[in-house]
C-alpha cells in the first residue's frame, strides 16, 4: 500500500494531500499533548478502537445481520494486512435492539470505551439517533441510513453515508415511472419512519418539479402494521397506476404483494430494496414481473450479459458467508466504509478524528466495491446519481445474478 503523502492515495485529492503533510508537521509538535489526552485524541501509535453498532437482539436481529458481513470481511482483510499503523483493530460491540430508542444508551457505553470509528447501526431512524447521540465523540462514524439528513455534513461532520440517500433513490424511481414507463397516476406507500418521510418528500419533490405532476395517492403505514390491503386499496381507488414502495421493514413488502394477490390491484412497482426473492414464492409471478428497485449500478448487468471484474471477486466471497441473503450483504456501506477509513488513516499515519474528517471530505473519486465514493466538506453522501440503476426483482433467481446479488437492468 502506498502511504506516501507527496504521491497521494488514489482518490484523495491533492489538497487533502497538501494539508496531510501540514498536519503532519503540526502532529510531530503536538504529540506529547495527544499521549497525554489519551484515547480520542488520536495518535499515530495507538491501536485504533472500532465501535460496532449490531442489533442482536430484537425483532430485527435476524433481518440485520447479513448487512454487518461485508464490516467482518473489511475487518479480516485489514487485520490480515497489519492492521491500522501496525496494530490490529480492537472492536467495541453494543446491541442496539434495533430500536432507535436504545441508541442513547448505546452511545453512552460506547463513549465510554472511546472508539476512533463507529460502524451502524442500520435503519435511518437508528441511524439519526445514534449519530446525534455520537456527536460530541467525534469518531468517525458510518451507520446504514437513506435518510438525507444523515448525509449533511454541516449537521453531522463526523458521520459519511456510503449509501445512496433518499433523495437519490426518490428520483431515480420516480424518474423511471415516469419516463421509461411512460405512467402519470403515480402514487407513493411507505412507512412512517425517518427514512419513510425523507422518501416521501423526495419523491414528491421530483414529480412535482421535474414532470409537473401531483402524486395520485399517498398512504403512510405503521412499520409494524399487521395488514397492507387498508392502505392498497385507497391506493387502487385512486387510479394509481405505477407505485413508489419505500418501507426498510422485511415484512412489509411480503404483506404488499400478498395483499395485491389478492385482489385486481397489480401497478408497476418500484421499491428501495430488492432483497427477500425466496419470500415471494406465494405471489404470482405475474404480479412480481412488475417489481423493481433501486441498485448500485456495479451491481448491475444488461439484459444478456453477465457481471465482471472487481466488483464480482467482492460477491462471490460475500456470497460464502452471506448465504440466501448475499444482496442484503453485498449492498451494505460497511465494507467500502472500513476498507476507505484503513486507506486514509494509513496516509495520514493517525487516528485523530479532526485530520482523518479533513482527509475524508478530500477524498474524489475512491473506486469502492459498490460505487465511486466522493465527499466534501459539506456533503457526506458519497454516492452520487450516476451510481444508482433501476433493476428487476426476478432476476434475482437468474444464474448471472450470483446468487441474487447481481440484478438485470430494468427495460
Amino acid at each position: 500500500m502506498d502511504t506516501s503523502l507527496s504521491r497521494g492515495v488514489p482518490g484523495l485529492s491533492r489538497r487533502t494531500a497538501l494539508s496531510g503533510a501540514l498536519a503532519l508537521g503540526t502532529a510531530l509538535l503536538g504529540a506529547g499533548l495527544a499521549a497525554c489526552a489519551g484515547r480520542g485524541a488520536g495518535s499515530s501509535n495507538a491501536q485504533a478502537e472500532l465501535g460496532w453498532i449490531q442489533p442482536k437482539t430484537g425483532r430485527l436481529a435476524s433481518a440485520y445481520a447479513p448487512t454487518f458481513i461485508g464490516a467482518q470481511l473489511a475487518l479480516q482483510e485489514i487485520n490480515a494486512a497489519g492492521g491500522l499503523l501496525g496494530a490490529a483493530i480492537q472492536v467495541h460491540e453494543e446491541d442496539d435492539e434495533g430500536s432507535p430508542a436504545t441508541q442513547s444508551t448505546v452511545a453512552q457505553r460506547l463513549l465510554s470505551a472511546r472508539p476512533d470509528f463507529v460502524v451502524g447501526p442500520t435503519g435511518s431512524s437508528q441511524a439519526v439517533a445514534s449519530v446525534t447521540a455520537l456527536a460530541r465523540s467525534n469518531a468517525i462514524q458510518s451507520a446504514w441510513g437513506g435518510a438525507d439528513i444523515l448525509g449533511d455534513g454541516n449537521r453531522f461532520p463526523a458521520h459519511y453515508q456510503l449509501v445512496f440517500n433518499t433523495s437519490r433513490q426518490g428520483a431515480a424511481a420516480a424518474r423511471f415511472l415516469f419516463e421509461t414507463r411512460g405512467i402519470r397516476r403515480i402514487g407513493l406507500l411507505t412507512e412512517n419512519s425517518e427514512f419513510g418521510k425523507s422518501m416521501q418528500e423526495s419523491f414528491t419533490r421530483t414529480l412535482r418539479d421535474n414532470y409537473r405532476t401531483e402524486l395520485a395517492g399517498v398512504q403512510v403505514f405503521e412499520p409494524n402494521a399487521p395488514d397492507m390491503a387498508p392502505y392498497l386499496n385507497q391506493l387502487a381507488r385512486a387510479g394509481v397506476e405505477g407505485l413508489g414502495m419505500f418501507s426498510g421493514q422485511p415484512q412489509a413488502a411480503v404483506l404488499s404483494l400478498r395483499a395485491m394477490a389478492n385482489s385486481s390491484f397489480a401497478p408497476v412497482i418500484v421499491a428501495h430494496d430488492l432483497n427477500y426473492i425466496d419470500a415471494y414464492n406465494e405471489i404470482p409471478v405475474e404480479l412480481l414481473r412488475n417489481f423493481y428497485g433501486t441498485a448500485y449500478r456495479s451491481l448491475t448487468y444488461p439484459k444478456g450479459g453477465a457481471p465482471s471484474g472487481p466488483a464480482l471477486d467482492y460477491a462471490n466471497k460475500i456470497r460464502a458467508q452471506a448465504g440466501q441473503l448475499a444482496f442484503s450483504a453485498a449492498n451494505s456501506p460497511y465494507y467500502d466504509f472500513l476498507k476507505l477509513l484503513a486507506v486514509v488513516v494509513e496516509q495520514e499515519r493517525t487516528t485523530d478524528p479532526a485530520r482523518l474528517r479533513a482527509a475524508m471530505n478530500g477524498v474524489r473519486g475512491y473506486q469502492g466495491v459498490r460505487a465511486p465514493i466522493s465527499f466534501t466538506e459539506t456533503d457526506h453522501c458519497g454516492i452520487g446519481d450516476d451510481a444508482i440503476a433501476i433493476a428487476t426483482l426476478l432476476s434475482a433467481k437468474d444464474e448471472a445474478s450470483a446468487g441474487g446479488i447481481f440484478r438485470e437492468l430494468a427495460a
